[in-house]
């Protein structure tokens, strides 16, 4: 699905990042996908649903998926804390929804040019587990004092629906 947002992987103009961290690691989506972030995490449990999904949450009148992103990306579980954010997508990424992420970073603008495209060199199976973040990322990006794995939003929300169904 075309969201519109322009690819950047392979050109030298300005991308910018909603950041957050999991378990100390940053990662970020294109903050044109980004529709707001939101401190809220009193989320309704939906029964029989994957472990990776929190459950729904009401912002406004308007109620979002929530998906636990550590648990998405194999991380142990972790409850929801003072600065646990809810990353809330536009309507264009996909169905309303949202990932909950430990904490939430600044804002990153990098050149295209820096970012690295590890799909191209990826050849492994995605119905792997621990092939998830390499499913959801578009790339990464050395920063002064780190890396940035960049995620595909639109992917976030088809990998825990293959989750659902057992793949």
């Amino acid at each position: 699905m075309d969201t519109g947002s322009k690819s950047f992987l392979n050109g030298s103009e300005k991308c910018q990042f909603c950041t957050f961290l999991i378990q100390d690691r940053l990662f970020g989506v294109d903050i044109l996908n980004v529709k707001e972030v939101n401190p809220e995490t009193d989320f309704t449990p939906i029964f029989h649903a994957p472990k990776e999904v929190c459950g729904n949450v009401n912002i406004r009148g308007q109620i979002y998926l929530v998906l636990d992103l550590r648990l998405i990306l194999g991380f142990p579980a972790k409850p929801a804390d003072d600065n646990s954010r809810v990353v809330l997508f536009k309507a264009e990424v996909g169905e309303p929804f949202g990932v909950l992420v430990d904490s939430i970073g600044d804002v990153v603008s990098v050149a295209e040019s820096q970012i690295e495209n590890r799909r191209k060199a990826d050849r492994g199976s995605s119905e792997q587990p621990d092939r998830r973040a390499l499913d959801l990322s578009d790339g990464i990006c050395k920063l002064k004092d780190r890396l940035l794995v960049i995620m595909n939003a639109q992917n976030l929300l088809s990998t825990v629906e293959r989750l659902g169904r057992g793949k």
